[in-house]
């Protein structure tokens, strides 16, 4: 039996789902679980090499019997050699279905593993597992819940659990109904989390689960937030929980057990005095599902290349192209002015057949790019014929970096998945439902209704953003225009808030002062701490695929670009064709950089190369890439080599100045080229006033 299907070139770290626990972690848990020697018959559902047990061994903690289980056979020989315990080879699910024995203290890092990986015997199992617990088995399910689930199974009346489990614990959809269960099968619950990520080598954020069932009435539960795993030897395990709140059942996420007993009030003062909610005034749906943004969605340059024209609507799809909370027509003209992906492509059935010539050119290379074989695109009677085309009143970021945005749409602009579409009803003010938002207890709430992902970003999804409490009064459309032109001129969230705080829910609302801090406070500490992860992560280069057209394709004549030279597009001198050699292609496709070299004569006499914001890259008859240009400035020949630069040709004189280019990856297709749209700006070895000729 597979633990699981292989996938090509996967580590064996995801392949098992494990990365071993440090030993810090592995330490305090057990101290923890072993504090008064009262549960001594312990579990290791997935022991790897045996981390924990290396710790067991050097605590020197006596224990009446110990049975650690590991599926990889290596790693199971390994825990075998650190000989302590009974370690058995198998796999957790059918161990946990099979077995007699029952503990009283288990402790373990389940492996990270999606419900994909699973084998069909492991899936049964599971599911298996889920309905004794008298739970639904879901294909969102990870591997870790089912083993917090199995090993909960295999507790005795009275016993302990300590794992490393996701922080998606807290707050993730898939965990709803797990963190229903531990709330009523344990009296006691302790969250340890850290602001620091404690796994090298992967960015999974991780909390300590900490529950104990002592056959008492309460339900308890309390959380902890530490720097990094180094503070755990600070803790007193028998003090630990001395705090707990008792679990509010009606509280879907643990995000709320952050807050003090203060806070968590307020929240209640909020529930309690049915404050409304965004969705009694508005429909929050997703934004378009265009099945491949990269191509349907493009700037103002692809749209001329191809004369697509008739066939591009405005949109706004990202956050940064909005920067205020009322998005204008003025502002989707300057979005289509830095070139940005302001159009959305609207194509009729006919198109492909009917329309003009760049037109079907632009539909044939995204079927050459595979585009209509995509998730969505091949189950459309048409691939290119986008669903649900609706443009909304308001739009709804959805995901957000220091604060979330809700924006009127006055430019009548589309969006699409990137954010979500709000429909307004009738007789509500648009003006005064935006500007209502802007307050200390609906972004403290958007905080704890939403998710926190990697990078400090916090998702809202469109049920979730339906039940943000929305402190509305048709009076608030008088704070809109200045809303808007605080956040234009980049003043401090917090700063807004103190003027809208006071008219928004203390003149207006009833909010006391005290209780507007303290709703302040709450999202400060929600966003503080969602950011401050953000920011201690190490994040990797960020992996874009880059379009690349077979030789040979349609409005790709490449063969009839002179080698090492470059070129400018006639009606648009925001866009270049620069050649490159062998040598040099791996350095501008790893750094991002591309260089030319110029006298400063033919600098002067071309200034607009230091204008150009898209660059198509070829090497002989193969096409290199198309990339945004984000930067153009000129540099010298130590600049070069201070960058890796392989300078290899005696033309390129110690004196030589060069522009150098910024590069950007984009998923947008490229513009069409051909030859009569071009004109030679300068070559070596290429006379100035010759036009390209065939290689």
């Amino acid at each position: 039996m597979n633990y699981m299907q292989l996938i090509e070139n996967a580590s064996s770290e995801k392949l098992r789902g494990g990365y071993y626990t440090p030993r810090k972690i592995a330490d305090f848990i057990l101290k923890w679980g072993l504090r008064d020697l009262l549960y001594t018959d312990i579990l290791e559902p997935s022991c790897g090499d045996g981390a924990f047990l290396k710790a067991l061994k050097s605590l020197g903690y006596c224990f009446h019997s110990l049975t650690a289980v590991e599926y990889n056979q290596v790693e199971a020989e390994k825990a075998m050699q650190v000989e302590i315990g009974d370690v058995v080879n198998a796999d957790f699910h059918a161990f946990c279905r099979d077995t007699d024995k029952r503990f009283n203290l288990i402790v373990g890092n389940p492996p990270f593993i999606r419900y994909q990986y699973y084998n069909e015997e492991q899936q049964q199992i599971a599911e298996e597992l889920f309905q004794k617990a008298g739970l639904k088995f879901s294909k969102l399910t990870n591997a870790w819940v089912t083993f917090v689930i199995g090993c909960s199974l295999l507790l005795q009346e009275r016993g302990r659990i300590g794992f490393v489990v996701p922080a998606e614990l807290l707050q993730v959809g898939y965990a709803l109904q797990l963190r229903e269960y531990l709330s009523n099968f344990y009296n006691k619950i302790n969250i340890i989390s850290f602001k620091k990520l404690v796994f090298e080598g992967i960015q999974q954020e991780v909390v300590l689960l900490l529950c104990e069932k002592d056959g008492s009435s309460n339900h308890l539960i309390d959380h902890l937030e530490l720097k990094d795993a180094d503070d755990l030897a600070t803790l007193d395990v028998n003090k630990l929980g001395c705090h707990s709140k008792t679990i509010d059942f009606r509280s879907d996420k643990w995000t709320f057990y952050f807050l003090s007993q203060k806070e968590i009030d307020l929240l209640e003062h909020v529930r309690k005095n049915n404050m409304p909610t965004i969705s009694d005034f508005a429909d929050v749906e997703v934004g378009i599902t265009t099945g491949a943004n990269g191509y349907f969605t493009v700037p103002q340059s692809v749209v001329r290349s191809y004369q697509m024209e008739q066939y591009a609507y405005p949109m706004v799809g990202r956050s940064v192209q909005v920067s205020s909370c009322i998005f204008t027509k003025q502002d989707w003209k300057n979005n289509q002015t830095n070139d940005a992906k302001s159009n959305l492509l609207i194509f009729p059935p006919k198109a492909r057949e009917e329309a003009n010539e760049g037109t079907r050119n632009y539909i044939l290379n995204g079927e050459i790019l595979e585009i209509n074989k995509g998730y969505k695109t091949r189950i459309r009677d048409y691939w290119y014929v986008i669903p649900s085309i609706k443009i909304s009143d308001a739009l709804m970021v959805r995901r957000n970096n220091l604060f979330p945005k809700l924006v009127l749409n006055k430019a009548k602009a589309y969006t699409t998945d990137t954010m979500h579409r709000v429909f307004i009803h009738p007789n509500v003010n648009e003006l005064a439902f935006v500007a209502s938002f802007y307050n200390s207890v609906s972004l403290a709430f958007s905080e704890i209704l939403g998710r926190s992902y990697g990078g400090g970003v916090l998702e809202l999804m469109p049920g979730e953003a339906a039940n943000i409490p929305l402190p509305y009064h048709a009076a608030n459309a008088d704070l809109l225009d200045k809303v808007d032109s605080m956040l234009r001129c980049g003043m401090d969230i917090e700063k807004i808030l103190d003027y809208t705080d006071d008219v928004i829910l203390r003149q207006r609302a009833g909010y006391s002062t005290r209780q507007i801090q303290t709703a302040r406070d709450i999202w400060k500490k929600l966003s503080s701490r969602r950011l401050e992860r953000g920011h201690s992560e190490i994040k990797p280069k960020k992996k874009i695929k880059v379009y690349t057209i077979p030789e040979g394709q349609v409005g790709y004549q490449l063969s009839l670009f002179e080698p090492n030279a470059i070129y400018k597009c006639k009606n648009d001198n925001s866009l270049l064709v620069a050649t490159c050699r062998q040598g040099t292609k791996e350095w501008i496709t790893s750094h991002y950089l591309y260089n030319y070299p110029m006298t400063e004569q033919e600098l002067a006499a071309h200034p607009e190369l230091l204008e150009v914001r898209h660059l198509i890259i070829v090497h002989k008859k193969s096409f290199v890439g198309y990339y945004r240009v984000s930067k153009a400035f000129k540099a010298d020949k130590s600049w070069l080599r201070d960058h890796d630069y392989p300078i290899k040709s005696s033309r390129q004189k110690s004196l030589a100045t060069y522009i150098v280019y910024s590069l950007e990856p984009t998923d947008t297709i490229p513009p069409a080229i051909n030859t009569k749209d071009w004109s030679l700006v300068i070559g070596k070895g290429v006379k100035m006033n010759e036009g390209p000729t065939r290689a």
